[in-house]
């Protein structure tokens, strides 16, 4: 994707692996970021550590229901990843700035992960990674997660969480 004379606004990876994810990422948003904006659609998917290689995959792209949305399948089993394979990130684009409806045009918040974005990364415990129209690159890295019963539970953040004696606490106000 080409930055130009772009600022660099988003966390770098610092280890080989975190590169090799960052380079994966950026490549797979490269190739389709300027199709999601032609379309209007967001794009996303999965990307997935092969567990005995180490090769990296994807799923999708997926083409999203509208230009503020995309369900990349992280609620389905191993984030709709195939079998022996690892989630450890996912992608995907805001080609948009406003969204029109019948009640008016409302302001995308399109340079950022919104709150949305954000509770994919946390509640799957996945790095985000998305495009943005102007052909920048985010990441989003999820806070620290715990282990309880086999699976990562994130314990920092709005809406997550905690963990007290070993047992799930649920957020204020549930």
């Amino acid at each position: 994707m080409p930055d130009g004379s772009q600022p660099n606004v988003q966390p770098r990876a610092t280890t080989p692996e975190g590169i090799r994810l960052e380079d994966f990422a950026r490549s797979v948003l490269a190739g389709i970021i300027d199709q999601s904006v032609k379309e209007v659609r967001e794009y996303g998917g999965v990307i997935h550590r092969q567990n005995t290689t180490g090769v990296l995959g994807k799923t999708g792209p997926i083409k999203g229901y509208s230009g503020g949305n995309v369900d990349v399948g992280a609620r389905e089993p191993n984030c709709g990843c195939p079998d022996g394979t690892t989630p450890v990130a996912w992608y995907h684009t805001h080609p948009i700035k406003e969204v029109v409806t019948l009640d008016g045009r409302f302001p995308m918040l399109w340079q950022q992960f919104i709150e949305g974005d954000k509770l994919t990364s946390d509640g799957y415990n996945l790095i985000g990674y998305v495009a943005t129209m102007d052909h920048r690159f985010w990441r989003y890295d999820p806070p620290p997660a715990v282990m309880v019963n086999g699976k990562p539970v994130v314990t920092e953040g709005p809406g997550t969480y905690g963990v007290l004696n070993g047992l799930l606490v649920p957020p204020r106000g549930r």
